[in-house]
C-alpha cells in the first residue's frame, strides 16, 4: 500500500484518490444544480454515498488524543475556523461586495445569522465543515459512554454499545428530517451522519482496510458490484430523494444507509485498487480548498459565459464549466497553501 510519511501521520494515497473522487462528484453536482437540472443519470445513487464518504473516512481516522478538550481544541482548527473564515468572507462579504456592483441581489443583514437556523446562504458547500465538526463531537460523546460505563462493567459489549448508541442516535436525526423538524446549526443532519462516521471507527478497528491484506485481490470487483447494487437500488428514486444538507429524505431508511455504506465501501475498494490518478488524488490531498471555494469559481465562469452570451449545448456548457472549474485549482490550491494555511486545515491556529 503506498502512503506518504509525514512527520505527524502517515498519509494514505487511496484514500487520497477516494476523497479526489467525492469533491469532483461534488463540484459536478454543483455545476449541474447551478444550471437548474433537477435531475441527471446515476444522480441519486451519486448522492447517496457523496457525503457518506466523508464522514466514514473521518470514523475511519478517528482518535481519542489526549482528551475531550484536547480533541476539540484539534476539530476546532481543522474544522470550526474554515467554517467559520470562508462563512464571513465568502458568504457575507463577498456577496455584499458583488451587490454594490450590481452583480448579485442584495442577501440582505440576515444572512450574518443564516448558518444557525435557515442554514441556507450563499457558498453552501461550507455547511459539511460545521456538520462534520458536530458529528465529530456527538461521537466522541457517545465514544466515552461506552467506554467509561459500558466498557467498565462489560468489557465484552464496549463496541456494541457504541454502535447501538450511534445507530440510535442516527434513527433520531433521520427522523427529525422525515417529519420536517428542524435543529439549529446542523445538528439534525450530523446525527444522521453518525452511523457513517461510526462504521468507519468500527472499520479501523477490526478490519485491515488502511493495509494491505490478502481481500486486497477482490478490491476491484467489490467496487463494481458495490456501485451496481446502488444504482440498483437507487434507480426509481423521485429527484432529490437524499440531501444532506437539509436532512431531507425520500428514500426508506434502511435504503439510505445501504446505499451510504455500500457506495462508500465501494468508492474505497475502488480506490485501493487504483491506488492513484495524479490530478484526482492532488484535488482530494485538498479537497477542504476545492469544497470551500468551488461554488464562487463556477459562478464566475458561468457568469462570464453569459455575459458573452455563449449559447453551446447544455452537456456541452455543463462539461466546459466543470472541467475549467477544476482545473483552475492548478493554480488556487498553490496559493491557498501559501497564503490561507491556517484557514484551510493546513497549520493550526493554537
Amino acid at each position: 500500500m503506498e502512503t506518504v510519511n509525514t512527520a505527524s501521520k502517515p498519509r494514505y494515497a487511496f484514500v487520497d484518490l477516494a476523497k479526489g473522487i467525492c469533491i469532483m462528484l461534488v463540484v459536478w453536482h454543483h455545476v449541474v444544480s447551478t444550471w437548474g437540472l433537477e435531475t441527471y443519470p446515476l444522480k441519486e445513487a451519486v448522492s447517496s454515498f457523496r457525503m457518506p464518504l466523508y464522514f466514514f473516512l473521518s470514523g475511519l481516522f478517528f482518535k481519542e488524543y489526549a482528551g475531550f478538550f484536547d480533541f476539540c481544541k484539534r476539530k476546532i482548527n481543522k474544522l470550526l475556523i474554515p467554517f467559520a473564515f470562508f462563512f464571513v468572507t465568502l458568504s457575507c462579504l463577498l456577496p455584499f461586495i458583488l451587490y454594490c456592483f450590481h452583480l448579485r441581489a442584495n442577501p440582505g443583514a440576515a444572512v450574518w445569522f443564516s448558518f444557525v437556523w435557515k442554514q441556507s446562504f450563499p457558498n453552501i458547500p461550507i455547511w459539511f465543515l460545521l456538520s462534520l465538526f458536530w458529528t465529530n463531537l456527538m461521537f466522541y460523546g457517545l465514544y466515552l459512554a461506552a467506554k467509561k460505563v459500558v466498557a467498565r462493567n462489560f468489557p465484552q459489549y464496549a463496541t456494541v454499545s457504541l454502535v447501538v448508541l450511534s445507530v440510535v442516535l442516527g434513527l433520531i436525526g433521520f427522523f427529525l428530517g422525515r417529519y420536517n423538524i428542524k435543529l439549529p446549526l446542523f445538528w439534525a443532519s450530523s446525527m444522521t451522519a453518525i452511523p457513517y462516521f461510526c462504521a468507519g471507527h468500527v472499520a479501523f478497528r477490526y478490519t485491515k482496510i488502511l493495509a494491505p491484506n490478502r481481500m486486497d485481490r477482490w478490491n476491484m470487483p467489490f467496487a463494481l458490484l458495490g456501485f451496481g447494487l446502488v444504482v440498483a437500488l437507487a434507480w426509481n428514486a423521485p429527484p432529490d430523494s437524499v440531501s444532506y444538507v437539509s436532512n431531507r429524505y425520500w428514500f426508506p431508511i434502511w435504503s439510505v444507509y445501504l446505499c451510504g455504506i455500500i457506495g462508500t465501501l465501494a468508492v474505497l475498494f475502488f480506490s485501493k485498487a487504483v491506488k492513484k490518478i495524479p490530478l484526482v488524488s492532488y484535488f482530494g490531498r485538498y479537497s477542504i480548498m476545492v469544497l470551500v471555494t468551488h461554488g464562487w469559481v463556477q459562478w464566475g465562469i458561468i457568469k462570464i459565459l453569459q455575459e458573452n452570451h455563449v449559447h453551446w449545448p447544455r452537456p456541452v456548457a455543463l462539461a466546459f464549466v466543470f472541467v475549467v472549474t477544476m482545473l483552475l485549482y492548478l493554480g488556487i490550491i498553490p496559493l491557498m497553501k501559501r497564503f490561507l494555511p491556517h484557514v484551510t486545515a493546513q497549520k493550526d491556529v493554537f
